[in-house]
């Protein structure tokens, strides 16, 4: 495997991880309903032992993993990602660019699920599909892996989203808040925020452990408008509320090989739910990340790699 360090990082992910991961790619987008567009790239590989399919997290991009997927790749493996409804080049719910906004969360399985189903499964001629899931898109993927038990082979949730951490505020309470102020249209208003796009870094306060994978892809943000989304709507906070809460009712629900992995210092979701999720799916693992930070696909090389090699091992 080559492995980025962090010496000159920005530098050879320019010169070496994007030459390699664009050169094989292909995107578009697809239909589930007519007049509502899901933007897809998909990374091919010559001979490929398996396929992983990307469920990013909230306000993320599948650009954003194009360091994940050049490992992915080199691991022998063909990859595919979606940038959800309200993120990315996808359908816009909302006239503010930088919130993200959906009016049930069900859509977002509903899109993965065609995405899957009509173009993953298709192309992948019989190999095993693997599912690689980052926080909100843990959320996503654990639902679909209850409702669909054979559609994927296996699953990585990282850092997943099965409890929104709020402090010392219950979600029941900021639920109510959002029921109240979110009437009408002032349900696609910022939540908790002024819903405007900072072009000023704050590394101190972001979720990522590793300064300078935070750097570039800042950088990344600036330079287009399409990753600016860095907010949520009223709704998208009762939706995912009452996803987190739905998903862990059905937990038992699934078949397939799980690991979850786990952030020792996740300020953003709750680890407590990650444990009982673990507990009520038979056969899952759980492997914990101590003292990282909620994006463990963005940690320095002494943390990233053995995360890697824990994942590969798994997918075997």
């Amino acid at each position: 495997m080559n492995w980025i360090r962090e010496e000159n990082y920005e530098e050879v992910m320019k010169s070496v991880v994007e030459p390699f991961v664009t050169s094989r790619m292909e995107n578009g987008y697809f239909h589930r309903l007519p007049e509502e567009s899901i933007y897809y790239e998909h990374f091919k590989n010559d001979d490929p032992k398996g396929v992983i399919v990307i469920c990013h997290g909230f306000t993320e991009s599948i650009k954003k993993f194009y360091e994940s997927i050049y490992y992915m790749l080199q691991q022998g493996y063909e990859v595919w990602g979606l940038d959800h409804r309200g993120h990315g080049r996808s359908l816009r719910e909302n006239d503010n660019p930088y919130v993200v906004h959906v009016e049930h969360f069900t859509d977002y399985e509903r899109d993965f699920k065609y995405f899957v189903e009509n173009l993953v499964r298709p192309a992948s001629e019989g190999l095993p599909v693997y599912l690689f899931c980052h926080s909100m898109g843990g959320c996503i993927g654990a639902e679909i892996i209850e409702d669909n038990p054979y559609l994927f082979d296996k699953a990585v949730l990282s850092s997943p989203m099965l409890g929104l951490n709020f402090g010392r505020i219950p979600v029941p309470v900021i639920y109510a808040a959002a029921s109240i102020i979110g009437i009408g249209e002032r349900r696609k208003n910022p939540f908790g925020s002024d819903g405007k796009f900072h072009p000023e870094p704050d590394f101190a306060n972001c979720a990522c452990s590793s300064e300078c994978r935070y750097d570039y892809y800042f950088k990344k943000t600036l330079e287009d408008p399409y990753l600016q989304t860095c907010s949520p709507s009223i709704q998208w906070g009762k939706q995912a509320a009452r996803a987190c809460r739905y998903v862990m009712s059905k937990a038992d629900l699934i078949k397939i090989p799980v690991l979850l992995i786990q952030a020792g210092e996740d300020t953003l979701v709750k680890n407590a739910a990650e444990d009982l999720f673990c507990e009520w799916v038979e056969g899952s693992e759980k492997y914990v990340v101590p003292g990282m930070k909620h994006e463990l696909y963005r940690t320095d090389s002494p943390v990233l790699i053995p995360y890697w090699e824990k994942i590969f091992s798994f997918l075997g």
